[in-house]
């Protein structure tokens, strides 16, 4: 009776244990905070959101919004104090408009983060309603440390006939 209690709870340790492991094995990877100048947890990669858009009004313009999310060691969103430069350009190469912005100054650092999204907001107003894609590519540069570039993302205009 006693060897089959113990074999019983033998098992059962070796279950959770297992069911332990197998959990922890498919965490996310997170590379701890990044060592800056400013905070510990600074930008370590750039993103452009999938908020991004053409946004078409009732005038002659349309509207590219577009979303940007720095994200720290963990790859969890976060602010950055720095150069933000946003460009958009047409797939041909056409240029639409580039914005530098500079999130070193607090108050303009709070105008274009959304906290709702925790992303930065950047609009390119009087883009001709005619544009079907747009491609957006973002950077920035942190106080003290290296360049961060986003992957092209190509934005469509959805109320244009494909």
């Amino acid at each position: 009776m006693l060897y089959n209690t113990t074999k019983n709870f033998i098992a059962t340790v070796l279950l959770t244990l297992a069911m332990f492991f197998y959990g922890c094995s498919f965490a996310p990877k997170q590379v701890g905070p990044k060592p800056t100048q400013q905070w510990a947890y600074a930008p370590d990669s750039i993103v452009i959101h999938p908020l991004s858009r053409i946004r078409v009004t009732e005038t002659e313009h349309a509207t590219i919004i577009v979303h940007i999310s720095l994200h720290d060691g963990d790859g969890f969103a976060c602010r950055g104090v720095g150069i933000l430069n946003v460009k958009a350009t047409t797939p041909s190469g056409e240029f639409l408009g580039e914005e530098v912005i500079n999130l070193q100054d607090a108050e303009i650092n709070r105008q274009h983060f959304d906290q709702v999204t925790r992303t930065y907001r950047i609009k390119f107003d009087a883009i001709s309603k005619d544009t079907k894609r747009a491609q957006v590519q973002a950077s920035f540069k942190g106080i003290g440390d290296g360049l961060l570039k986003s992957n092209a993302s190509t934005l469509v205009n959805h109320s244009q006939d494909d």
